[in-house]
């Protein structure tokens, strides 16, 4: 495959893989019934759309010659991936003040717990593999896909620490989840607020 075609793979697949991903936490979130695994449920399948629109506005600019226009184009859409990791950070921070006060009680099966551990392996996977493949390749749209890859990869590490604690660990201190959710949820701030600096600051969105 083309290099234009081997990164056009990787957004298509890496999609797919979300969308399946974010639809075992839904149905999970029903059967238990989980709020948490409905709310991070959530969270994928927002990104897995604005992935959708990174692949359009990708393929978008491979029939364009105009390079200001493909700029543009792709810029845009970084700056758009930014905000939406802010105002899901946000939102993703509020649940973890919930969970701090309230606590968590996703206690499930054994053979559940290893689905999901899946679904983190798979998120986080993509994101290293994402990470290294292209980091060389600093095109704002896959730029912008490797860093919401990133954002997905912590709140799925965060929704397994809170399945193992809350399945296999004793009497912890619930309030742990809560500290580790909100730290999460200002990771995922800051990187939207680095996308959005980041393209204001060179003025690179007309």
């Amino acid at each position: 495959l083309k290099k234009e075609d081997r990164i056009m793979f990787f957004l298509v697949f890496t999609t797919i893989g979300n969308i399946f991903m974010a639809i075992v936490k839904f149905v999970l979130s029903l059967t238990l019934p989980s709020l948490w695994f409905f709310i991070n449920a959530i969270f994928m399948i927002v990104l897995s759309f604005a992935r959708f629109f990174s692949i359009r506005d990708y393929r978008k600019t491979k029939l364009i010659d105009d390079k200001e226009e493909i700029q543009k184009i792709g810029y845009k859409n970084y700056l758009n991936n930014g905000i939406l990791l802010v105002v899901l950070g946000i939102m993703y921070f509020f649940v973890n003040v919930y969970i701090y006060y309230k606590g968590t009680n996703t206690t499930m099966h054994e053979y559940l717990t290893y689905l999901v551990a899946l679904v983190a392996f798979w998120s986080i996977g993509s994101a290293i593999y994402g990470m290294i493949k292209y980091k060389r390749n600093h095109t704002p749209i896959l730029k912008a896909v490797k860093l919401t890859n990133f954002a997905n990869a912590l709140t799925s590490i965060m929704l397994t620490q809170i399945v193992l604690l809350d399945t296999y660990a004793d009497g912890y201190d619930s309030t742990l989840n809560g500290y580790t959710g909100m730290g999460v949820s200002l990771i995922i701030i800051g990187l939207g607020l680095y996308m959005i600096i980041g393209i204001k600051k060179d003025n690179k969105v007309l």
